[in-house]
């Protein structure tokens, strides 16, 4: 129920003060699961994806979020999941994997934290290794504008547009049978990143 709320006043709220704009070269298929990999240049990222997104999201978390009682209860009924960002944590694998195989949808911002000069930083390899652990495609988004509403830092957004694009899923299917080690989780890291970075410049 809070979801559906939140949902909506997100999405009338980006609609009305920032111009929402979407823009989809593949309509996100539905009752089947995928992962959603964004930029993330604002604290309403989140938000803005829960918005732009017809189908209900998981979406992971700083776990510092979690440790205020009011936060934590909020966020666990927005379907958020609490992430360690400094180093891998077997409960969240379990838990993202999970998710993905009961055919959910789990929204992840590679990144692991919001850029603060409103550029694509390194991305961390937890995003290459649920994908595939639950061998599922990657669907890059990228989300324009939502630095130019809150910036780093600011707590009062300001108007302007914020558009969101949504590129064509991303599978690794010839992995699957090879299993993954290291350099196989770093060119798919990688290749994530250079999909984020050339639909941005487009």
């Amino acid at each position: 129920m809070l979801y559906k709320f939140v949902k909506i006043v997100s999405w009338v709220f980006f609609k009305i003060y920032s111009r929402l704009r979407i823009e989809e070269c593949y309509y996100l298929p539905q009752n089947e699961t995928f992962i959603l990999a964004a930029n993330h240049f604002s604290t309403l990222d989140a938000f803005i994806l829960m918005a732009a997104v017809q189908q209900e999201i998981y979406t992971l978390g700083k776990k510092e979020l979690f440790k205020n009682t009011f936060l934590r209860f909020l966020f666990t009924r927005l379907n958020g999941i609490s992430v360690n960002r400094m180093g891998f944590c077997h409960q969240t694998f379990k838990i993202v994997t999970e998710i993905l195989q009961q055919q959910k949808i789990v929204a992840i911002f590679p990144e692991g934290y919001v850029s603060k000069d409103g550029t694509l930083g390194r991305f961390k390899q937890g995003i290459a290794r649920f994908a595939l652990e639950a061998k599922a495609p990657i669907i890059p988004v990228v989300i324009i504008g939502s630095n130019r509403v809150l910036p780093y830092g600011k707590k009062i957004p300001r108007p302007h547009q914020i558009t969101v694009k949504i590129g064509k899923p991303i599978y690794f299917d010839n992995y699957y049978k090879e299993g993954y080690d290291r350099k196989i989780i770093n060119e798919v890291t990688e290749r994530v990143r250079n999909k984020i970075l050339a639909i941005y410049r487009t």
